[in-house]
């Protein structure tokens, strides 16, 4: 992390600002409703006081172990005891205990000092406090908050999701500054501080301001790698009509570097960025990066997405979309037809993860959620996750003035925890963590055939057609965790059917199959699955490359290796030849991958003039 910008700006600077916000943008009913939630119930307000004095209580290095515990025992006893009405008690709670696990790799000065200043910044602390990842860096986190606490202490309340986001985002080493790599550019952003300041001042004129998403949407807004002047020209130009698909063909292509492999004009022009990319042009991936990048300076999420296809890998963007009143993301910008129907993969901005393009499309649904709804959905995540890892451990009692009010305090049990979920993901079904909890009762065998039913049924009725990525991941965890092998067999059948405008979802399904029947030694039924991706699949995508290595091993194990020159050379026959195209495109398509494989057993069995033959069949120089 790099902060450079330690002075704030002129205050009657910062206070013009804060009155529009407040004003014209319509946040003072937003604090003042934060505030009046905070005092909802008696119950919340109790935890809320006990939460602050917790936090307030670190004063030395000493103090962390026993604010930490303290703090486990709060929120365990709220999440045991919070009735539906009470959940932002369970916010509040869940949300401190994120902040003193950050403080565990926190200097003791900088935990003290970060401890003060959230006391005072409660609805950054709530943001902050749920958001924050084990894969964060710690230290960089707390490093950034503070100084935003210190040096936008006003501001901060206002945008608190804002600045939640950026913190996550942007937590790197010092002196380092976020950055994307794009094929050979590597292009890199501004200081944090002063992208925070850019999305504050063009708050008014953004397609989403960002005090209206959620934070878990707005990492896709923040992991921006361009100038703050770049950002702010892509915003002048394009902010009135962002019209994002748009934005992806008005990037000319450069054919010469697809067709022969001569650099591209963009990059020998060098300083890449967004004014060099329209004025010279490139391939797939600067069109998605210039597309994404001219998104988040509209403040709207948005991420470079790509896939394999049956010949080339190709790059799009994908984008939040208004539609009405309400929001959505669109994987179609660029998504050429051969791809409409293959997994788009992004990598997640917070843990540099590679998700599918349908877990960052639920988060549309947290959108058009209200956002006290969105934050009980993550908290409940929380708590559930510490209740599988067995980390859950309430006390009967406790020193409150008011008591939740749940009859019968909530337990562990596999009931209760998917109870919980239940409650939360029914109003809010776009936090994919919730999501995550149930598998991991799931995966720890926790979970009666029933319930994996109901669940996988729910899972289709919410995230269905819109999001099949995520709901097919969700299914694999599930569907996995049945022991009795016909059992899964029959529920993998049942997910066949549900994806059946979805090659690549389907054949996975197969793939799951044909493992399945490999770990219970019935090879004959492993080849069935993995038979039927090459005869449905064949030209749709990489699926069939992956099936006819599947196969292959399978022979061998079973001392049958002398078939597998048959299989390749009649699956040989039916792939589609890709168009004209570079040879470091070309090696991507099937038809290279499935003839380069015949070439290898080919001289396994010593045919070494037909393998000559298919090498310059597909101009495979004799040493590749």
């Amino acid at each position: 992390m790099l902060v450079t910008n330690h002075t704030t700006p002129p205050l009657l600077s910062r206070m013009l600002i804060i009155a529009f916000a407040l004003v014209f943008l319509g946040l003072l009913p937003q604090v003042a409703h934060a505030q009046s939630r905070s005092r909802g119930n008696e119950f919340t307000k109790e935890v809320t006081k006990q939460a602050d004095k917790i936090l307030a209580s670190i004063h030395y290095q000493d103090d962390r172990e026993e604010a930490l515990e303290q703090g486990y025992l709060l929120a365990d006893y709220v999440s045991a005891h919070a009735g539906i009405r009470q959940l932002d008690a369970v916010v509040k709670a869940e949300a401190l205990i994120g902040l003193l696990e950050l403080f565990s790799a926190v200097e003791t000065d900088a935990m003290v000092d970060a401890a003060w200043h959230f006391v005072r910044s409660p609805l950054f602390m709530i943001e902050l406090g749920l958001l924050v990842d084990e894969k964060d860096d710690a230290a960089e986190v707390v490093r950034l908050a503070t100084a935003f606490m210190t040096y936008r202490n006003l501001e901060v309340e206002l945008y608190p999701e804002l600045a939640a986001a950026i913190c996550v985002v942007h937590d790197l080493p010092q002196g380092t500054r976020y950055s994307t790599r794009v094929n050979e550019n590597r292009p890199t952003g501004p200081d944090p501080l002063e992208l925070f300041d850019f999305y504050m001042f063009n708050a008014g004129s953004m397609t989403f301001a960002p005090h209206r998403l959620p934070a878990i949407d707005l990492v896709y807004v923040v992991d921006v790698s361009e100038s703050i002047e770049q950002l702010q020209w892509a915003h002048d130009t394009y902010g009135r009509s962002p019209d994002i698909g748009r934005r992806f063909f008005e990037i000319k292509y450069d054919y010469a570097h697809y067709r022969t492999g001569t650099p591209k004009r963009v990059t020998q022009a060098g300083n890449y960025s967004l004014t060099q990319i329209k004025k010279y042009g490139g391939v797939c991936a600067d069109q998605a990066y210039f597309a994404m990048s001219v998104a988040k300076a509209c403040g709207i999420p948005s991420g470079y997405v790509r896939a394999k296809g049956a010949d080339v890998s190709h790059a799009w963007v994908g984008y939040l979309e208004a539609k009405g009143n309400k929001a959505q993301w669109n994987f179609d910008a660029g998504r050429y037809p051969e791809y409409q129907r293959l997994r788009g993969n992004l990598s997640d901005p917070q843990t540099g993860d590679l998700v599918s393009d349908g877990r960052v499309g639920i988060l549309g649904t947290a959108t058009n959620t209200r956002k006290e709804l969105v934050l009980q959905s993550m908290a409940a995540a929380r708590v559930v996750s510490r209740m599988n890892a067995n980390n859950w451990d309430p006390p009967k009692s406790m020193a409150l003035d008011s008591k939740g009010n749940l009859r019968k305090p909530r337990s562990d049990s596999t009931s209760d925890r998917l109870a919980l979920l239940k409650t939360t993901l029914s109003k809010c079904a776009g936090v994919p963590k919730s999501w995550d909890a149930v598998t991991e009762i799931a995966s720890a065998g926790d979970m009666k055939q029933a319930e994996l039913d109901v669940w996988a049924k729910a899972v289709m009725r919410l995230a269905g057609d819109a999001h099949q990525d995520f709901s097919f991941d969700f299914l694999v965890d599930l569907i996995s965790t049945i022991e009795k092998p016909k059992k899964q067999h029959a529920m993998w059948e049942w997910a066949f059917a549900q994806f059946g405008s979805r090659p690549d979802l389907a054949a996975a399904v197969r793939f799951e199959q044909g493992r399945l029947w490999e770990e219970h030694g019935k090879p004959d039924m492993a080849w069935t699955a993995y038979q039927d991706v090459i005869d449905k699949f064949l030209n749709d995508g990489p699926m069939s490359d992956r099936a006819i290595s599947a196969m292959g091993k399978l022979l061998s194990k079973n001392g049958k290796r002398d078939a597998y020159l048959d299989l390749l050379q009649r699956t040989a026959t039916k792939v589609n030849r890709p168009e004209k195209m570079a040879t470091q495109f070309a090696k991507q398509s099937n038809y290279y991958k499935i003839h380069w494989r015949l070439v290898k057993e080919l001289e396994y069995h010593h045919r070494d003039d037909e393998a000559q033959t298919i090498r310059a069949l597909i101009h495979m120089p004799d040493d590749d």
